[in-house]
C-alpha cells in the first residue's frame, strides 16, 4: 500500500487547524483538554485515510514547534505525544508524524534545560523529556533516551536531588549512551555523526562525573 494517496483532499485546513492549537498552546489543563487534544483525533483520521500527501505536509503540522518559545514547544510536543503519540505511531505515516513532533520537540527541549528555574517548570520539563525521546527515529533515539536522564538529573538538583542519586543518573546515562550502536543510522553520513556525538558525549559525561565523585 502506498504511503500517500495522491487523490487525496486537501487537509491545508486541518494543518493550519493542527498550527493554531500548537502556536497558542499553553499548559494550562484546560486548554490541552479543549483545544489541543480535539485537533489529534482529526490528524489522525487523517493519517489513517492517506489524506497526507507528502512528508512536507506531515512536517508542517509540526512547524509552530520551531518558534514556540522553547518550554512551551517542548511541553506542547509532549502532550501531543503523550496524548496521542501511541496511536499514531502505529501507523507508518503516523510514526513519521510523531518523528517530526518529537525532533522539534526536543530541539526545543534542550534549549530550555539552562533556563527553567521554577520548580513547576523543572517538573514539567523533566516529565516532557520523558515523553519526547520515545518518539524519535533510531539511532537518535537511543541518544536523547541517553541524554534525558543525563539532563533530567541535573535538572533535579533544583528539586532537592542529592549528589549521590545524581551520580547514579549520571552512571545510568554513560550506560545508556554505551548502548547506543551507530550502525544503525540509515546513511554514512548519519553513521559518522552518532559515532562523534557518543564519543563527544561519553567524555564529557565522563569528566564531570569524575569531578562530581571527586566533590568539586
Amino acid at each position: 500500500m502506498a504511503l500517500f494517496n495522491k487523490k487525496s483532499r486537501t487537509v491545508d485546513s486541518l494543518i493550519r487547524e493542527a498550527n493554531a492549537a500548537f502556536a497558542n498552546f499553553s499548559a494550562d489543563p484546560e486548554y490541552v483538554e479543549t483545544s489541543l487534544k480535539p485537533v489529534l483525533p482529526k490528524l489522525y483520521a487523517a493519517v489513517k485515510m492517506r489524506d497526507f500527501t507528502s512528508t512536507d505536509q506531515l512536517e508542517a503540522v509540526a512547524a509552530p514547534l520551531k518558534t514556540l518559545p522553547p518550554l512551551d514547544a517542548a511541553l506542547c510536543a509532549a502532550s501531543v505525544l503523550h496524548a496521542a503519540g501511541r496511536l499514531l505511531a502505529a501507523d507508518p505515516l503516523g510514526e513519521s508524524l510523531t518523528n517530526f513532533v518529537a525532533i522539534a520537540g526536543t530541539a526545543a527541549a534542550w534549549k530550555a534545560v539552562p533556563l527553567v528555574k521554577e520548580p513547576r517548570d523543572v517538573r514539567r520539563l523533566i516529565d516532557a523529556l520523558n515523553v519526547l525521546w520515545r518518539y524519535e527515529p533510531s539511532p537518535y533515539r537511543e541518544v536523547d533516551h541517553a541524554q534525558a536522564v543525563y539532563a533530567g538529573g541535573h535538572l533535579a538538583l533544583a528539586l532537592g536531588l542529592d549528589h549521590d542519586a545524581l551520580t547514579s543518573r549520571w552512571r545510568e546515562a554513560l550506560r545508556l549512551l554505551s548502548e547506543v550502536d551507530p550502525a544503525l543510522g540509515r546513511s554514512p553520513q548519519e553513521r559518522e555523526t552518532i559515532a562523534r556525538t557518543r564519543q563527544h558525549l561519553e567524555r564529557e559525561w565522563s569528566e564531570q562525573l569524575a569531578s562530581l565523585s571527586a566533590g568539586e
